[in-house]
This record gives structure tokens, C-alpha cells and sequence, in this order.
């Protein structure tokens, strides 16, 4: 069962593949192609935000696909959408490095 305190953080969040209503969450420009988790637990560190990593995790929509998500407690400072959008600079920083 979900935990109602934390943040579930999925690949697909920031997947430029997929659309809006696939689960893509933030804006195309800043989206990255097949982003995984190892690379948002990466971002996540490098933005100092505790969270644990859940690799067995499957994204609801996409079932058959095994990709895990971050679980990200709660605070006050930020919602979820501002916790993705600040994530998805940081992936993207990443990316443009490799």
C-alpha cells in the first residue's frame, strides 16, 4: 500500500517520448529521451533531497514496464510539481554532459 507522506517519482515524469497524457509531466523542452532512474537518483543527490529508491516500483499506466521510482517524503518547502520541475533541470544538466 502507498505511503500518503511521500512523493512517488517516476522515469516517465520526465520521459521526452511520451506524451501528457502517457504521464509525461513537465514541459518537452526540458524533458529528456529515456531518462532512468539511476540518473534522477543521481539529480536528486545532486539537489540534496533525501529519498529512497524503489527499483521493483512500476509506473500504474505502464505495467509491463519495470522502471522503479524515488520516494521522496513530503515537506512543506515544496510540492510535487515543483520537487519534478526542479529534478527535471538537474536531468537535464546531466544529460547534456553525457
Amino acid at each position: 500500500m502507498r505511503n500518503k507522506k511521500q512523493h512517488y517519482i517516476y522515469p516517465v515524469y520526465f520521459d521526452a517520448k511520451r506524451s501528457r497524457s502517457q504521464g509525461r509531466r513537465i514541459k518537452k523542452k526540458i524533458a529528456v529521451d529515456a531518462p532512468t532512474i539511476q540518473e534522477i537518483a543521481q539529480a536528486a543527490t545532486m539537489l540534496d533531497i533525501p529519498f529512497e529508491m524503489n527499483l521493483e516500483a512500476i509506473y500504474p499506466r505502464f505495467w509491463w514496464i519495470p522502471s522503479g521510482c524515488l520516494q521522496v517524503k513530503k515537506q512543506e518547502s515544496f510540492n510535487k510539481n515543483a520537487l519534478i520541475k526542479k529534478i527535471a533541470v538537474q536531468l537535464r544538466k546531466i544529460h547534456v554532459k553525457k
